[in-house]
């Protein structure tokens, strides 16, 4: 470069202020020199996107060869060749797809460079030249350099996750990774793993923070067991930018968590439960799913020869409940085999710490554990209803009565069962009530009819279930405190009753129309009822349930056509949230609270 041309070197920063100089006036015609008249990003700019786009307009149009021979790009700090993987000369004759490629604005008059095969390294300063000699489509010359600097942003880096390194946490706590960027969901999926490796892996992103991220293993992880979730480098930010390094976070298991769970039983859309999924109360941030993992899964057939009515691959049994104990130490699955005809039913007590069958009782239905998680109460194949201890083995057996025509089900101190019977040639059909620390049955004072629905309240032993009698055939609301004053009260019809909140709030199944809140709350001083939301989608009120505690709903919606989900809200119905999409295949079928 000649010492005049050197002096006449033109470096554009600010941009505004280098085209006040008199020599890139604008002169308002095309007799002059081509001149920048804007650049996007601005001089100077920093924080730029890894993959930003550089856009340079003149005041008029330009030859393209006088431009691309004379476009470059450098580091400023050593003056290394910037852009890596990207050729300027021949971008602007490549097509998109390539590393990099230039689109020429409307008129010829500007250029916009575009290089997401070749992106800007992290917090790195960019010197772009566009030298002299850019001509005019009328043959007027710019004899000037053009100088201007970028710096882009730094790479993202992973700001806080969940479990923290070395940390202890339940085997199905959430595992969140929150980076200081907005990240490429579909790379970080792809960039996580666990050791030991899991069956499956699910990386959902934050809808309202674009760098927070829930990885979702498809089953608790093993008890007692050290973890490695690594994010490789092929993480990257929203723009292409990847992880400086890899993130490793170190973490080992215990036990389920012991705040609750909702048990799912899905299946294949009009088909039977076969697999129980477990579903935590709460999501674990805002803008996050609640998470839902298989936690037991009927066998599939796989001798062709032995399938009988099912075909190969096909589920050999299906679900037909489950009860996961306070605590989650133990599960109770009744399952049937499909693959003979009229098979018995068989009740699954699993210790759920080791995935393995503690006991299997033929014929066995009906289960339901104890608010402390010790005893499984549960009808046996001679119609009795037995009692489980399983950290004894012991099975005992209450007093004799009619036979049970429902499950049983716990007051809520534990002291008693509600057992709702059949009618027997001697008995009505009513309600008995068990005390099994003495031995005790005896019918439930004023409730008479054949019972179902049995709700109990979050404290003592106050009772709530639907009755149908011959002097009441149309099904009505009872109340009753077995260990209080109050007399058994009728306070509704037709309502099903659903679940307490507390002990002067029920939850009922409206028996609307569709389009109208589907459930209810029930104030049972007054019997006035008060409509819940409306609810996520189309609920359907009989699936409807109330946690133990009374906080919390869940019930089974239609998202869209064909597509059931099951959802949690808050008691009143606000704050609906759907779980994780279920395993391909499957839908929510019933929902139930435990463990």
């Amino acid at each position: 470069m000649s010492p005049r041309r050197r002096l006449s070197r033109l470096r554009v920063i600010p941009l505004g202020i280098a085209f006040l100089a008199p020599s890139v006036l604008l002169t308002g015609c095309f007799s002059a020199p081509p001149q920048i008249v804007q650049l996007n990003p601005l001089a100077g700019s920093t924080q730029l996107d890894a993959n930003a786009t550089v856009e340079v307009v003149f005041d008029q149009p330009v030859i393209h060869q006088s431009v691309a021979t004379r476009l470059s790009v450098v580091e400023s700090k050593d003056s290394r060749v910037g852009l890596t993987g990207c050729n300027l000369v021949a971008a602007f004759t490549a097509r998109p797809g390539a590393p990099c490629w230039i689109t020429w604005l409307t008129g010829e008059s500007g250029f916009v460079l575009r290089h997401p095969g070749a992106l800007f390294a992290p917090n790195t300063e960019y010197t772009f030249t566009l030298g002299a000699g850019v001509t005019s489509v009328n043959g007027n010359v710019n004899s000037l350099d053009h100088i201007w600097n970028l710096t882009s942003a730094a790479a993202p880096v992973l700001t806080s996750a969940t479990p923290g390194g070395g940390a202890s946490v339940a085997r199905d706590t959430p595992l969140l990774l929150s980076f200081s960027r907005a990240m490429s969901a579909s790379a970080l999926a792809a960039a996580v793993s666990l050791s030991p490796a899991v069956t499956g892996l699910e990386v959902v992103r934050n809808r309202l923070d674009l760098g927070q991220f829930e990885v979702i293993p498809d089953r608790p992880l093993a008890p007692s067991t050290a973890y490695t979730l690594t994010v490789s480098r092929r993480a990257t930010d929203a723009f292409g930018q990847p992880i400086s390094s890899p993130i490793t976070v170190h973490f080992r298991t215990t036990t389920l968590l012991a705040a609750g769970h909702l048990l799912v039983l899905a299946g294949p859309s009009l088909g039977d439960a076969t697999t129980v999924m477990l579903a935590q109360l709460t999501a674990p941030a805002t803008g996050l799913p609640i998470p839902a993992q298989v936690l037991d899964t009927v066998p599939v057939c796989t001798d062709p020869d032995d399938c009988g009515e099912v075909g190969p691959g096909q589920p050999a049994a299906v679900i037909d409940s489950a009860s996961l104990a306070p605590g989650g130490q133990w599960l109770a699955v009744v399952q049937t085999d499909v693959t003979r005809l009229n098979q018995p039913p068989v009740l699954r007590i699993i210790d759920v710490q080791n995935g393995l069958d503690q006991l299997d009782l033929t014929g066995a239905t009906s289960p339901a554990w104890s608010p402390d998680g010790q005893t499984l109460a549960f009808v046996a194949s001679n119609s009795t209803v037995q009692l489980y201890d399983p950290a004894s083995g012991t099975l005992s057996q209450l007093p004799a009565g009619s036979p049970p025509s429902g499950p049983p089900v716990w007051t809520a101190d534990g002291e008693a069962l509600a057992i709702p019977v059949a009618a027997t040639t001697t008995s009505p059909a009513h309600v008995d009530l068990a005390n099994p620390s003495i031995g005790a049955r005896y019918p439930l004072p004023g409730v008479i009819g054949s019972a179902n629905h049995l709700v109990a309240a979050p404290q003592g032993e106050e009772l709530a279930m639907q009755v149908t009698s011959s002097s009441s055939p149309i099904p009505a609301t009872w109340v009753v405190d077995p260990a209080g004053s109050r007399p058994a009260s009728r306070i509704g019809a037709p309502l099903t009753p659903v679940g307490f909140t507390d002990g002067a709030t029920l939850v009922v199944a409206l028996n609307a129309p569709p389009g109208s809140p589907q459930l209810g709350a029930l104030d049972i001083g007054t019997g006035m009822v008060s409509p819940l939301g409306a609810g996520l989608g189309d609920p359907d009120p009989d699936s409807a349930g109330v946690a133990p505690s009374g906080r919390q709903i869940a019930y089974i919606t239609t998202l869209a056509p064909g597509v059931e989900e099951a959802v949690i809200a808050n008691a009143d119905g606000s704050g609906p949230l759907p779980l994780t999409a279920l395993p391909a295949g499957l839908e929510a079928l019933t929902v139930s609270f435990g463990g």
